[in-house]
């Protein structure tokens, strides 16, 4: 059994993908490498050659680490894609990586010493070239001998430097994996991504567990290289998931940037702070919930990223506008912790020109856990085009025999 987990995920770039597992191969002590090492590469869609190159990479290092790859069909989003690796992991200690990351020798050994020194830390991040908030340097070099020079220097003149942060992003992000116990992976309707590492971390405190920035890692950080291969869609996500986050974490009347305040004030609660990672985590479905139908037509469930200009929802309302009938019933769920109903469904009726026609709208929360016994009350989903959110949502529902149309 590994002692030590690594999830790195890729979407192209190759050559990026391969300098960051090699130097992490690299950097990585003896002492690490004898306690077990796993290395799960997550090829979230890629049309490059990572495919073939994860390939060779698991070949190479065989006799050093174990390489588990794990290939998806469709780039399935960030928050997502990470949370594919982190089923895979069976480690204690559990590191997430971007896959434009260069590590020096001895950067895990502070994030270890970190994590294994005091019981009331769960999650360490070491302090990135580029980055945000604290952990941001701000630094740039000319060549990787540069930067392992000024990572040796920066690791020991400030070797006994934490920093306690309710926030930690997910570029580089350590933690025990008791937290996958009680709070699970990134949180999927942040779509695309960001803003899923700020909830996680919320998640994470409100857990119990402290997270700190040790001064004692240094890793670099190109930055952003993989979202911006997406632009037009990374800015959409950007407009869509602040008000998400502000939303889900504002609902009982506190200030959302008062994380301290938020973790302070709430109480751990597996049903709303935990989103599975495999499919038999999930509450299961019986012959009652199957049963427990609200509506006695043809239901069919449609859900969607509602606030994000990529999502293609609205072109799906208007092909459906024609066949709207009273046989059939479209339940348009729009959970109130996310989305501001009014401005949804103003939206909605614009497109559909006031006709309800077998219009039906749902607004109740569903836990993360109850998500596959939510939709078995259902006869098919809806699936749109652009929409990361509809995209894991289709993903479990097809596990579950539903029909997708």
């Amino acid at each position: 059994m590994p002692y030590y987990s690594f999830v790195l995920l890729c979407y192209n770039n190759w050559d990026l993908s391969q300098q960051a597992i090699t130097t992490l191969v690299e950097s990585l002590s003896s002492s690490h490498l004898n306690k077990g090492i796993e290395l799960i590469i997550v090829n979230n869609g890629s049309s490059d050659e990572t495919k073939e190159g994860i390939e060779q990479i698991e070949r190479h290092y065989s006799h050093e680490i174990k390489v588990i790859p794990v290939h998806l069909q469709e780039n399935m989003g960030y928050p997502v894609g990470v949370n594919m690796g982190l089923a895979q992991c069976r480690g204690k200690l559990v590191t997430v990586l971007n896959n434009d990351l260069v590590f020096p020798e001895n950067w895990f050994d502070g994030i270890v010493k970190t994590l294994e020194s005091n019981s009331s830390i769960g999650v360490a991040v070491p302090f990135l070239s580029y980055g945000s908030g604290h952990e941001h340097l701000g630094v740039s070099f000319q060549s990787l001998e540069e930067m392992r020079k000024f990572a040796i220097q920066f690791m020991e003149d400030n070797k006994d430097e934490l920093i306690y942060s309710e926030r930690v992003i997910g570029a580089c992000l350590s933690f025990k994996r008791e937290l996958l116990h009680l709070i699970g992976g990134n949180d999927f309707w942040f779509g695309l991504g960001l803003y899923d590492d700020d909830d996680w971390s919320l998640r994470a405190g409100i857990a119990g567990y402290k997270s700190v920035i040790t001064g004692s890692s240094f890793v670099h950080h190109i930055g952003t290289v993989t979202f911006h291969q997406q632009s037009d869609s990374l800015s959409s996500a950007f407009h869509s998931n602040y008000p998400k986050f502000a939303r889900k974490w504002n609902r009982t009347g506190w200030d959302h940037t008062n994380r301290k305040d938020i973790i302070k004030h709430t109480n751990y609660s597996k049903q709303e702070h935990y989103f599975p990672l495999k499919f038999e985590d999930f509450n299961k479905v019986t012959v009652s919930d199957k049963h427990d139908q609200k509506f006695k037509n043809r239901d069919l469930i449609m859900v969607a990223d509602w606030m994000n200009e990529s999502s293609q929802w609205k072109s799906k309302l208007l092909n459906l506008k024609q066949q709207l009938t009273e046989d059939i019933l479209y339940l348009l769920w729009v959970p109130q912790d996310y989305f501001p109903k009014t401005e949804v469904v103003q939206e909605i009726e614009k497109i559909l020109d006031n006709n309800n026609t077998g219009i039906h709208y749902l607004f109740n929360e569903v836990s993360p856990i109850d998500l596959l016994k939510f939709f078995s009350r259902f006869d098919a989903f809806l699936p749109i085009e652009n929409d990361y959110v509809n995209l894991y949502l289709k993903y479990l529902v097809e596990k579950t025999g539903l029909e997708i149309i």
